[in-house]
């Protein structure tokens, strides 16, 4: 059965909410036997999300090095800035990208899409690191005297400018890994979008072929 938004409803069509037809998509790409259909819409939220937790170890690292950390407290940062954004990249690409694309929530807009993916991208695997990196490492330098860094009582500024001065020599490694981000995000996605293509034409072409069966018989 092919999966189409109408507001007439065919006497013999089964109407389904949007959680039945979120259920259904995925069961087809699930158990669609062509893996060169869907290989984007089974692995790019796996992919994106590896992508932004090797992110959230490079930028911790460098946050960590700087501040001599060693391995003081390395598990109580690992989990929040680098398995965190790569289970959350996942799960909000498949909901917010992957699922509205199977149900054609904005068929004028292609281009949405590739944007809303490219905006998951960038703030699970940049921004939040960005923010949590610098934090934590700033008050585990300053319980372990590992380095010397401004009283958190100066204010932010002072913080700020530390931070930033800290930041500063690993821009260029950053800004390589907003492209990369962005430039996969969007490939994915694009296709993604032609993998929906390919299954609803296949489909359709099932459905035709099954039709013109029942007529003939």
């Amino acid at each position: 059965m092919a999966l189409q938004k109408s507001k007439t409803i065919p006497k013999d069509a089964v109407e389904l909410d949007e959680l039945q037809a979120t259920e259904y998509v995925w069961n087809l790409v699930s158990d669609w036997e062509s893996l060169s259909d869907t290989w984007a819409l089974r692995s790019a939220s796996f992919v994106l999300g590896g992508l932004n937790a090797l992110c959230g170890i490079m930028i911790n690292s460098h946050y960590r090095n700087k501040l001599k950390l060693g391995s003081y407290g390395f598990f109580a940062s690992a989990l929040p800035i680098t398995i965190m954004p790569g289970i959350l990249t996942a799960m909000f690409h498949r909901h917010l990208v992957s699922t509205e694309l199977l149900l054609m929530k904005n068929e004028a807009c292609p281009m949405c899409y590739e944007i809303r993916s490219g905006a998951v991208q960038l703030s699970m695997g940049l921004a939040y690191p960005l923010i949590l990196a610098p934090a934590s490492s700033l008050m585990l330098a300053q319980r372990y005297s590992t380095y010397r860094v401004p009283d958190l009582r100066l204010g932010p500024r002072t913080i700020f400018q530390f931070v930033r001065k800290l930041t500063r020599p690993y821009n260029n490694t950053l800004t390589v890994m907003a492209v990369a981000q962005l430039v996969t995000s969007s490939v994915l996605t694009y296709y993604e979008m032609r993998n929906n293509i390919t299954l609803r034409i296949k489909m359709m072409d099932i459905e035709a072929k099954l039709m013109a069966e029942k007529h003939d018989s």
